[in-house]
């Protein structure tokens, strides 16, 4: 095993769209920007094995590995079971918080998704070229789609906004202003739980409580509240940043996005493509062995930190031929963006219809779509973020 002062610092400089130079082999040690040693993973096999693998837990615990300076994702565990939780606790949990979130509610969305997206590209009509496509589209959708489906009030979505970004931000950030932002976020979502408690309405938090008596399970208000605040966070962030990332990805390929624009049926493919090649960030969130386990030819200590990455996972070429190369007629191979096992993503779907619905939308009204930056490559990017996004993608037409 490698000393920590051999050990090369990850990433080596701040995420701007494409992937990170990564160490050699599917596991290697790695420092983190906290000053942590975790074993990155990168190999396809291996990321998929450490996700439903039970022997990583990512119930983390102070004294954990962490990713930057504001402490632990998500903060310590102070209810009985998160969605974070191991074993038949987070499976229990898993189950009823899947229940809301049933195939015929999510494709019933996308008219509401729709909705959305004329009102918004309406307005970016209405105001005139350019316009910045994250501030105009990107941003306020899916916090929007998210807020519907929790019955946040129109008055407190700003404020929900805010602390999301604080909740997903890890370098600049300290544990004092994390804790600020959970604390408030769980107060908000405390006043909305006590509300559907004496009122039930056609919410995801009040088809929770009703799943809950209807199985007999005790839900916690605490339970509750950490759920939403996964879906809130879940549901906003990285959709927010696969929009626009993805547009940015497409304008980079001109022959593709006149393809798309010229044949709406590819978007499918090209949703999965973008979700397959474009980096979500430089990090994922952390796992911690609870004992002794082999993995991609190495042995992970109990009480090390694994940090699995999707990103590298998908440009794999042991498992993507040709991994670099970005084409939205690539045939559908698994890509491991919303995960694997069982703690994969329960938004998918909707992360999917948000895509869908949005690049069809943008490219039916505006035909003639094009950035106006000269140089891609130079636009900013935040990289505080476990899920980074461009700061602003100014377009015209």
């Amino acid at each position: 095993m490698q000393t920590q002062q051999t050990v090369p610092d990850y990433p080596s400089h701040g995420f701007a769209g494409e992937p990170h130079a990564l160490p050699e082999g599917p596991v290697a040690r790695v420092r983190l920007p906290s000053g942590s040693v975790v074993w990155l993973v990168t190999g396809y096999e291996e990321v998929r094995a450490a996700l439903a693998q039970p022997v990583f837990s990512r119930e983390l615990k102070e004294g954990d590995p962490r990713v930057g300076s504001a402490g632990v994702p998500g903060g310590p565990v102070r209810v009985a079971r998160t969605l974070q939780s191991d074993g038949s606790a987070h499976l229990e949990l898993r189950r009823l918080a899947a229940r809301p979130f049933t195939p015929r509610r999510i494709e019933a969305l996308r008219e509401r998704v729709q909705e959305l997206t004329d009102g918004y590209l309406d307005a970016m009509e209405a105001s005139g070229a350019p316009a910045d496509l994250v501030a105009g589209l990107a941003y306020p959708l899916p916090i929007t789609v998210i807020a519907d489906l929790l019955a946040v009030p129109e008055a407190d979505r700003p404020r929900f906004a805010g602390l999301s970004d604080t909740l997903v931000t890890v370098l600049g950030v300290s544990e004092e202003e994390a804790d600020a932002a959970r604390a408030g976020i769980q107060r908000c979502f405390g006043e909305l739980i006590a509300a559907r408690r004496e009122v039930r309405g056609d919410d995801v938090i009040s088809g929770w409580l009703t799943a809950a008596e209807e199985d007999g399970v005790p839900l916690t208000d605490g339970e509750v509240a950490r759920l939403a605040q996964t879906v809130l966070v879940g549901g906003y962030e990285t959709t927010v940043n696969t929009i626009g990332a993805g547009m940015w990805r497409l304008f980079q390929h001109p022959e593709q996005l006149a393809a798309l624009r010229d044949d709406p049926g590819l978007i499918r493919g090209a949703v999965e493509e973008i979700l397959r090649h474009q980096p979500q960030g430089s990090f994922f969130l952390i796992l911690v062995a609870r004992e002794d386990v082999e993995l991609g030819g190495v042995t992970i200590r109990e009480g090390e930190g694994v940090m699995p990455l999707p990103y590298a996972a998908n440009r794999d070429p042991a498992r993507f031929p040709d991994p670099d190369r970005f084409d939205i007629l690539r045939p559908p191979v698994g890509h491991v963006t919303f995960g694997y096992g069982p703690h994969a993503c329960l938004g998918s779907a909707l992360a999917r219809i948000e895509l869908e619905v949005t690049l069809t939308g943008l490219l039916r009204r505006f035909p003639r779509l094009r950035p106006v930056a000269t140089d891609l490559n130079a636009l900013p990017w935040r990289h505080d973020r476990l899920v980074c996004g461009l700061k602003e993608l100014y377009v015209d037409w």
